[in-house]
């Protein structure tokens, strides 16, 4: 029955990082990715406090070892500092589309990885549903791409790799500090704690702490951004820990890259653009492989 969960709270994860990704566009746009990185954390860390101390009585995480708090600290530091770094730089080079098609590998790296620490074999149904969500999903972002005539650069699209692999890295640190008992209410709080001092220390050094502040004098951006913040990075990442804990990594991150699927609708309903039969096609895919990891147990 956990496992069931597990799916489900990764599939709500998808949804969350869906409204994540439409805010994050939009302000990215108005202050720079850069500074959305960064106070996105500072947002989301009082709230990760207040949410533990409401649901396991005291302010910071208490009574774990040390070797939990490390695992899941350098999971903080490599998926939201060093991944995010990777990506965001990879999106403004080669776009945000070629760069998710990237990132859908990193549920590979993830069972890979998985495999060799936690002795996680998925079984042939399995693996058909997380190669064919992936699949889906490459098909749908795919045909969505605009055509270009532009040179894509090596080093960005392996600038898109590391942000994949770091985040596959993330995820399984993640894990391997749950399975050393620490609580996810507890875990997310240390996780966006590590990667908030990562970025700090990052924007110090490189003179941009004060001025990603000072863009914060954009009200709505300070909005929107708060709300993506309490969506994705606590709430979202939140349900990703427990799904790490209930279920197999490579499922769970390959249901969490159903993002691009979930924005389809509303690039057609809302935004009104055009969805070409290759995406439609993509979804279906997407939606059967996802389906296929729910009927494997």
């Amino acid at each position: 029955m956990y496992i069931l969960f597990g799916y489900l709270f990764a599939i709500i994860t998808a949804g969350c990082w869906t409204q994540n990704s439409i805010i994050y566009s939009y302000v990215g746009k108005r202050i720079g990715s850069g500074a959305v990185t960064h106070i996105r954390l500072w947002i989301a860390f009082p709230a990760t406090l207040v949410i533990h101390l409401l649901f396991r009585g005291t302010l910071f995480p208490e009574g774990y070892s040390s070797l939990s708090y490390i695992l899941i600290g350098a999971s903080g530091v490599f998926g939201f500092f060093i991944a995010d770094l990777f990506i965001f730089k990879a999106f403004e080079h080669i776009g945000a589309r070629k760069t998710m098609v990237i990132m859908t590998l990193s549920p590979i790296f993830s069972a890979i990885i998985s495999w060799f620490l936690f002795n996680e074999i998925l079984s042939v149904i399995q693996i058909t549903g997380v190669l064919a969500t992936i699949g889906g999903v490459i098909t749908v972002i795919l045909s969505e791409s605009n055509q270009s005539s532009e040179k894509t650069h090596v080093i960005w699209i392996l600038f898109a790799l590391v942000g994949a692999v770091t985040q596959a890295i993330g995820v399984i640190l993640a894990k391997a500090g749950l399975m050393e008992g620490i609580h996810p209410v507890s875990g997310n709080v240390v996780r966006i704690g590590a990667g908030l001092v990562g970025l700090i220390l990052f924007t110090l050094l490189r003179g941009n702490f004060l001025k990603d502040f000072a863009k914060m004098k954009d009200r709505r951006s300070l909005y929107l951004l708060s709300s993506a913040a309490l969506v994705g990075p606590v709430f979202g990442m939140l349900l990703a820990l427990y799904a790490f804990s209930w279920a197999p990594v490579g499922i769970v991150t390959a249901l969490i890259q159903l993002t691009p699927v979930m924005l389809l609708p509303i690039d057609r309903f809302y935004l009104k653009k055009h969805i070409p039969p290759g995406a439609i096609l993509g979804t279906l895919i997407a939606v059967a492989g996802a389906a296929v990891l729910f009927i494997s147990n």
